[in-house]
């Protein structure tokens, strides 16, 4: 597997920090893997509510082509691909992958370790109760996660993926808000960056790109 460099650090504004305003506009599709599709359909239309957006497989390689994993493509042939529709205009992806596979280290290091669904208060409830009476086991939680009112709680799909559902539940059931919702200060990012890191020129970099909807007072 490739992985990226990081190129040294640059004292030029335009080219070490964003500014707090993102580059990029969200998750376009977050890709998993299965070994039972119909399954893992059932579980996420189903259980969680996320209608299916486009199903595919995907092409076969030309005979001699190299069958190592490489620009981003699984490393198996004519597979069952499908798109869920997980809200804020983001797909959730499945590959269908063959049975056997050995599954990952979800704590590893690269390692995806959980995904979390964002909600309303009253959705929030409502998927609560729909996980338990479907037999779903809830792992941990409902649990506040982030002052003042981030609540949320933790499960396993059936390939054994960590879901996480969030809510701020003193929010809006439609605006959610999510970054506004998580945002802090920025004595209180200082504070936290100090904590694993002892370069100052970098801290003033990481608070000049956070985001601009901090609470509370600026230092």
């Amino acid at each position: 597997m490739g992985t990226a460099t990081t190129a040294p650090r640059s004292r030029s504004r335009e080219l070490s920090v964003a500014v707090g305003k993102p580059m990029l506009r969200g998750i376009h599709h977050l890709a998993l893997v299965t070994d039972d599709m119909p399954m893992t359909l059932d579980f996420y239309v189903r259980v969680l509510g996320m209608p299916i957006v486009h199903g595919l497989r995907t092409p076969s390689r030309p005979p001699g082509a190299n069958h190592s994993h490489g620009n981003g493509a699984p490393p198996y042939a004519n597979i069952p691909h499908y798109f869920l529709d997980m809200g804020g205009d983001s797909l959730l992806a499945f590959f269908e992958y063959p049975k056997g596979i050995t599954k990952a280290d979800r704590d590893a290091i690269g390692a995806m370790q959980h995904v979390s669904f964002a909600c309303g208060p009253t959705r929030y409830r409502e998927i609560l109760e729909r996980l338990k009476a479907n037999g779903v086991t809830i792992n941990a939680g409902p649990l506040l996660v982030i002052p003042p009112a981030i609540h949320s709680f933790y499960f396993f799909d059936p390939n054994g993926i960590r879901l996480e559902i969030s809510s701020d539940l003193d929010g809006d059931e439609e605006d959610l808000q999510v970054t506004r919702s998580c945002s802090m200060s920025e004595t209180e990012l200082r504070a936290e960056l100090e904590t694993i890191s002892n370069d100052k020129a970098w801290i003033d970099d990481m608070v000049a790109a956070m985001t601009p909807h901090g609470l509370g007072p600026v230092s």
